[in-house]
């Protein structure tokens, strides 16, 4: 992809400025390497007020990106800022969303309150180059939002900040009025933004100096964020082993949908316990399979599939089955309904038996709506949710000293 620099207002955005006071500074980079392509960087850095918004249409119009007549080329925002205006954050979010601007924060940069809600409108590059209308619909292109290794990204509520000398009854409920408008607004604003609005809570409940901090596993991934720590590849490990595979199957169901998974370990323990009972009492000996391997077809030779069921349907009627296949470098986790483990399978007896007809069938089951490219396997899925971001490779390494490998192709 080609991208130059001309004269002309190419996004058509309005030049006018006012007086802009503590604002923070947007200011163009240059060519700028986003998660493996090139890219155009802006940086966005201090303060966030409500004139931010006019200041990132400003330094994109002096930029003045052109498409040359080619793809319209990729732009990210770098933001390094410790916060303000709730409301200006979100103006900021619905902006780059309107824009198609991706957002990142570097290695040793921090994104805090105001600036974190403004960070979750990173979107994908828009198909159109032309800005949305600010009254028309949100865009719904995915997100492209994401943080490099020891950056610091953290939520919390909007809180009431007075001084003394306007602490007054009228500024008191000035000040707690727009807090609960602040937090109605990114309620509402939520989806739009690809925050599964049951997760809000997380965000919304610490003060000021208790932050959530978007540092671990979980944490990332149910809002969406992409690690760009890629030290650790799948195709590097060693092994896969066991909790490696249990971690994957329950993390990736969750965070497919935009949720955390904490909760679903219980869930897990509880549906393998019922399925292990269920066929005891049917005399079918498949509580021998709640955790199996088998071999399936994949082109022309075969390979572990693993499967274990970890969750129930809608309809508490069959369980929700696992399957991590195939084991190795490509590895990925489907989802299927079923009953026992002959009904898990039995579709493979009436037709060729090939895992990827069998993994795309119609009875897999469709979770989320991210892109599959953008939501690909990582390392980091096969650890606990609470795993800290930095201790993902010990964690691996420490599964692989102390279990046995399921055997890959």
């Amino acid at each position: 992809m080609r991208w130059r620099l001309c004269a002309s207002l190419s996004l058509g955005i309005f030049l006018g400025l006012a007086g802009m006071v503590q604002a923070a500074e947007v200011r163009f980079v240059g060519k700028v390497e986003h998660k493996g392509s090139e890219a155009v960087g802006f940086r966005l850095e201090g303060e966030i007020n409500d004139t931010d918004s006019a200041s990132v249409k400003v330094a994109l119009a002096k930029a003045g990106i052109s498409n040359d007549g080619e793809v319209w080329p990729r732009i990210v925002v770098e933001l390094n800022s410790s916060g303000g205006s709730y409301q200006a954050g979100l103006d900021l979010a619905l902006l780059f969303r309107r824009l198609g601007l991706a957002t990142v924060v570097k290695s040793g940069d921090h994104c805090f309150s105001a600036c974190a809600l403004a960070f979750l409108g990173g979107t994908q590059r828009a198909t159109d180059p032309t800005p949305a209308p600010e009254d028309g619909p949100i865009p719904d292109q995915l997100p492209d939002r994401s943080i490099a290794r020891d950056a610091l990204l953290g939520f919390h509520a909007p809180y009431l900040a007075l001084s003394g000398s306007s602490y007054t009854a009228d500024n008191v409920s000035e000040a707690y009025t727009a807090a609960v408008l602040g937090i109605s607004r990114f309620i509402a604003t939520a989806d739009h933004l690809y925050v599964s609005t049951a997760e809000l809570p997380k965000l919304l409940k610490p003060t000021r100096d208790d932050l959530y901090m978007a540092d671990n596993v979980d944490a990332v991934r149910f809002l969406g964020i992409d690690y760009i720590d890629y030290a650790l590849q799948i195709r590097d490990l060693k092994g896969i082993t066991p909790s490696m595979i249990l971690n994957a199957c329950v993390n990736r169901y969750y965070h497919l949908r935009g949720r955390s998974s904490l909760a679903g370990y219980g869930m897990a323990a509880s549906v393998r316990e019922e399925f292990v009972e269920g066929s005891k009492l049917l005399e079918n000996g498949e509580e021998k399979e709640v955790f199996g391997v088998r071999r399936i077809k994949y082109g022309e030779r075969s390979t572990n599939v693993v499967f274990t069921p970890i969750a129930k349907t809608d309809d508490g009627r069959s369980f929700v089955w696992c399957l991590f296949g195939p084991v190795g470098s490509d590895a990925t986790t489907i989802y299927k309904p079923a009953g026992t483990v002959e009904e898990l399978f039995a579709e493979l007896r009436n037709g060729s038996g090939q895992w990827w007809e069998f993994s795309s069938s119609q009875t897999t089951m469709k979770i989320g709506h991210t892109d599959p490219i953008e939501t690909m396997m990582q390392v980091l899925d096969m650890v606990p949710p609470e795993t800290k971001l930095n201790d993902v490779g010990k964690i691996v390494g420490q599964y692989q000293a102390d279990e046995m490998n399921i055997p890959s192709p």
